[in-house]
């Protein structure tokens, strides 16, 4: 696994920006008014490994950029090897892209800072230090992601924020009338969590090909809620990516394109910290408060960075414009 570190290390190449530039002398009460940080940190951390309270120590080096990039790719296929006795790739997503061109011909980039690279060690009986694990990771980014997603390992968290009418709509008449008897009408906003799961809605983060409300999670009514809503939702948990005859898993594939980010009330996006790449041999925790990696390759979207509608969780979203010659734009 560990042998496509150069691999990973040309990939985040990707998102470095070149220049030329020429060095000017800055006079001395010109510099007494600067302030600043460092361009490169270097950090040594200690992290846990995932089966015992064991420390690791990770070296983490982070770049104090601010960076907008576009990026296309026929394939991005990382960790390809047998796993659990069956062949496959850990991330493989076809027509990759970050960024997108919008209506008016204009491009828009993927934004991302204070990018970094860590390095996970764990040190054996002779006291030599062995690398266990990296992640390229970004403090914080916005913008498309697109891709046929095939298989995925890894962390999303999906907030399904919007109208119920779509709901309604997906169940039987008799259904309908039950929704409507506990307050729950075509204008209620509703929320809920998806996250990767199998098909039978057991929370599944490896190799995954579905999305979906994990077994026994609900679905939250935000306002236009009646005096029964909240009971009504609370016994309705989804059970084997179902309720009252709803889907509430799906194919992942049908995502064509995610915003990530931190959406506001006015639909623009912040950026959301959390975002990561990382190719262990080993579970660890890379810090306190951050996700819990799998082996292989491992990719993090940030919580709250995902948002979709009803709509586009039964029906997906359609892929934006990525290139000026888009293959799979209409």
């Amino acid at each position: 696994m560990l042998n496509n570190v150069n691999k990973i290390l040309f990939f985040s190449l990707l998102f470095m920006p070149f220049a030329n530039a020429q060095l000017v002398p800055i006079e001395e009460h010109e510099l007494s008014q600067t302030t600043g940080q460092a361009f490169i940190n270097v950090d040594r951390l200690q992290t846990a490994r995932n089966s015992s309270n064991e420390l690791i120590d990770t070296t983490k080096i982070t770049l104090g950029l601010d960076i907008k990039t576009s990026v296309n790719a026929d394939l991005l296929d990382l960790g390809n090897y047998e796993r659990n006795g069956s062949a496959g790739s850990d991330i493989r997503i076809n027509d990759f892209a970050l960024g997108r061109i919008d209506s008016d011909g204009k491009i828009v980039p993927f934004e991302i800072s204070d990018p970094f690279i860590e390095l996970a060690f764990d040190t054996d009986a002779t006291g030599k230090e062995n690398l266990i694990g990296l992640r390229l990771g970004f403090g914080g980014a916005k913008g498309a992601l697109s891709g046929n997603i095939e298989s995925l390992t890894g962390k999303i968290n999906i907030d399904i924020f919007g109208k119920a009418a779509p709901v309604r709509a997906s169940t039987t008449w008799f259904n309908r009338g039950l929704l409507s008897l506990a307050g729950i009408s075509d204008t209620t906003i509703l929320r809920a969590g998806a996250e990767l799961v199998q098909a039978n809605g057991v929370a599944n983060p490896v190799r995954a090909t579905t999305v979906g409300i994990p077994n026994g999670d609900n679905l939250n009514c935000e306002s236009g809620c009646g005096i029964l809503t909240g009971v009504a939702l609370a016994l309705l948990g989804s059970n084997n990516c179902n309720v009252l005859g709803i889907d509430t898993c799906f194919p992942i594939d049908i995502y064509r394109t995610l915003e990530v980010g931190n959406k506001q009330a006015d639909g623009s996006f912040t950026e959301a910290p959390g975002l990561f790449l990382s190719f262990l041999s080993e579970k660890i925790t890379w810090e306190p408060g951050t996700q819990q990696a799998e082996t292989g390759a491992f990719l993090n979207v940030p919580n709250g960075g995902l948002e979709v509608d009803f709509e586009q969780a039964f029906n997906g979203i359609e892929r934006a414009r990525t290139k000026y010659v888009d293959a799979y734009y209409d």
